[in-house]
């Protein structure tokens, strides 16, 4: 029997939003930030549109200032290429061990932003580098899975990371043209607003 084609990157997106309505969503550039920006904008997300790489340290430095905020999480979406590029971020992750981040990678082995290159993914494992950095790895092979992934990751201390495959390719949606200080205005609004009194 062949095996199964993996998810999209946008129906991963859509039930990753759905799964932390409540909580901040930092979002990697280019197709990711446009694909959840298509399936449903949120004030809790934020859109980083034009830089690789700072996902994680800006999803920890969320996490080290949101501590003792018990229920909730930080959630960083990031790809592949965009792990890749700032892989050392793991380490600092590792070593401060903040419990309430959750790093998820949708992985489909390429930049697929900019033309679809093979990203070292092919060959090598985020989860293994991300347990060998001290982070409590999960692994996805579909929406259920990953909706299990999520669920443990969430109700587990971390820092965890759920590593998944998805399809190669991306969405044909709009593009997201707002000005990223626009972007990143409204996320620290919605973020001031939901902290305790």
């Amino acid at each position: 029997m062949p095996a199964s084609r993996p998810p999209s990157r946008y129906d991963s997106l859509a039930l990753i939003s759905r799964a932390f309505p409540d909580d901040p969503v930092v979002l990697t550039c280019g197709a990711t930030c446009r694909e959840m920006a298509a399936a449903g904008r949120r004030d809790n997300h934020y859109y980083i549109v034009d830089t690789m790489g700072i996902v994680t340290p800006v999803a920890l430095g969320l996490a080290l200032g949101m501590a003792g905020q018990p229920g909730r999480r930080v959630v960083g979406v990031e790809g592949d290429g965009g792990m890749l590029t700032n892989l050392n971020a793991l380490t600092t992750v590792g070593y401060l061990k903040p419990e309430n981040l959750l790093l998820v990678v949708l992985d489909n082995e390429s930049y697929a932003s900019t033309g679809g290159q093979y990203t070292f993914t092919t060959d090598l494992d985020l989860a293994d580098i991300a347990q060998s950095c001290g982070l409590r790895p999960y692994r996805a092979d579909g929406l259920e899975s990953l909706q299990s992934a999520l669920s443990e990751a969430s109700q587990a201390p971390g820092p965890s990371l759920v590593h998944m495959k998805i399809a190669p390719g991306n969405a044909q949606v709009p593009l997201l043209l707002d000005d990223p200080v626009t972007l990143g205005d409204r996320f620290h609004r919605w973020l001031a607003g939901s902290m305790p009194g």
